[in-house]
């Protein structure tokens, strides 16, 4: 064959084996070791929580984000984005025309959710997280969970998280929905025992802002 039309053909298997490399190691950072995190504090007392509402508080950014770098952090006390009722705990799926949440669209909508994480008990908790599509978990301002790009619904690689003393622990939940459908649920693992969990409602809560937001 000449070499004009072994052209073609080596270009085809190059970019085949590109695709291919580029699927191995999009799979390759979903089966990593879970990412151990140590040295977090509590911001409240677990006998605080009366002090608290329910659920975390929702900031709507309204654009089709392709990337959680993208999305912008706002203040929860003084920003000037639609906030909606609190976000009362993860285990969602949306179909193509469901609305995300109370933000009145189905498409290119971003999330930021603020709050307390109520660790009960001093031990390991395991976490993980599934999204449609990407997803950034902060606590005490520490990541402990990523996947921030465009993807259909899976789960994020795990974290360990070592939990010293029991209370409430500040969490800021990134979040976006660009098209097609969406899905959020948020997982964990409690010290002694075996299988992971949704993580319930009564874990979740955030401070009520000054101006009477709920």
């Amino acid at each position: 064959m000449k070499l004009r039309k072994l052209i073609p053909w080596i270009s085809l298997v190059t970019l085949l084996a590109g695709v291919g490399q580029g699927i191995a190691a999009e799979t390759e950072s979903h089966t990593l070791q879970p990412v151990e995190i140590n040295g977090l504090v509590p911001e409240r007392g677990l006998s605080d929580d009366k002090e608290l509402k329910p659920g975390l508080s929702a900031i709507y950014i309204y654009k089709f984000f392709r990337h959680i770098d993208e999305m912008p952090v706002f203040n929860p006390k003084t920003t000037t984005e639609k906030m909606g009722k609190p976000i009362l705990f993860l285990n969602h799926h949306f179909d193509k025309k469901d609305l995300i949440f109370d933000s009145g669209v189905s498409q290119g909508i971003g999330v930021q959710m603020n709050g307390f994480l109520k660790f009960s008990e001093a031990g390991k908790y395991e976490m993980m997280a599934l999204s449609n599509d990407g997803i950034l978990v902060q606590i005490c301002n520490d990541t402990i969970l990523a996947d921030p790009r465009v993807h259909s619904d899976r789960f994020s690689p795990q974290a360990v998280l070592n939990i010293q003393k029991p209370g409430w622990y500040p969490i800021m939940i990134q979040y976006f929905q660009r098209k097609g459908t969406a899905a959020i649920e948020m997982h964990w693992k409690l010290p002694g025992k075996a299988d992971f969990s949704i993580i319930p409602a009564e874990a979740y809560a955030h401070a009520p802002t000054s101006d009477g937001l709920p």
